[in-house]
């Protein structure tokens, strides 16, 4: 069994979600695809094969607590991999997950290229809790929030918006683990996204995801389209393309780019091959 490491969404050649790929994975059981999340202790991409004749592949995603329905960084280290071992020969393909099938298209040359993936149906719903419980997980002050309202918005998986008044409120965060993941629990969410707007279309980010087997994430590309749709949809801030970073307060800076489209959006991102 051959596993590939990749690092996703790289802010200038550094940083970026490390993520392990494994090819030919149609002979690993459930457990041994959790297990190895749990050695690598992150999110790990698993290709198979296929049965829909619609779909090229099929792609698993494992956290070390449990298999994911959609992951936009492993789905772009699956895809950079296969591209780079001569497996994918068309631009445009579909890969069958648990979250529905996904339309992938690949920009660029065999060397240099980013990977566009499709994302889901938008839906936003109200977050039915106390404002306070959300400044208690995270350790702020009601005067640290913006007044934008705080939503639960989906491409795939239900993520928690919550505007902050500036990035260095947003660096020094530092909940509590414990609590939030109650919080989310109660409200139906996979994660705070907390963020900040800072120039035109430009975002800054962290993912404290729910109980996956690690407290925080560098690049969370279904977060990043989830925002896309809050900023268009809540904040009604009309874009064409913005841009999330995500991941420099755990020094590990990621940069990733959405596209607005009538339906939904793209995430758009590139992966490195390590080893």
């Amino acid at each position: 069994m051959n596993i590939y490491k990749t690092t996703v969404f790289p802010f200038k050649n550094a940083g970026g979600n490390p993520c392990p790929v494994i090819l030919e994975a149609d002979q690993l059981t459930f457990d041994e695809m959790k297990n190895i999340a749990k050695q690598y202790e992150l999110e790990v991409g698993f290709v198979l094969e296929s049965e829909l004749p619609s779909c090229d592949y099929q792609f698993k995603y494992f956290v070390p607590n449990k298999e994911m329905e959609m992951c936009v960084h492993a789905t772009i280290a699956c895809v950079t991999v296969l591209k780079n071992k001569g497996f994918l020969k068309k631009s445009h393909f579909s890969v069958e997950t648990l979250a529905g099938v996904l339309d992938i298209e690949i920009i660029g040359n065999d060397i240099d290229f980013k990977v566009k993936v499709k994302q889901g149906a938008p839906n936003i719903s109200d977050v039915m809790i106390d404002k306070n419980e959300i400044v208690k997980a995270l350790n702020l002050s009601v005067n640290q929030l913006s007044d934008n309202v705080i939503k639960n918005v989906s491409t795939s998986r239900y993520k928690t918006f919550i505007e902050l008044k500036g990035v260095d409120v947003l660096n020094h965060l530092n909940p509590d683990y414990e609590y939030l993941w109650s919080v989310c629990n109660k409200i139906g969410s996979t994660g705070f996204y907390p963020f900040v707007k800072d120039e035109s279309n430009i975002y800054h980010a962290r993912q404290f995801p729910n109980n996956t087997g690690y407290l925080e994430d560098s690049a969370t590309g279904v977060a990043a389209s989830a925002l896309g749709i809050y900023v268009r949809d809540v904040m009604n801030q009309s874009f064409d393309e913005l841009t999330v970073f995500q991941g420099f307060a755990m020094d590990s800076p990621s940069e990733i780019v959405v596209i607005n489209d009538d339906e939904s959006n793209f995430v758009v991102g590139r992966a490195v091959v390590v080893s």
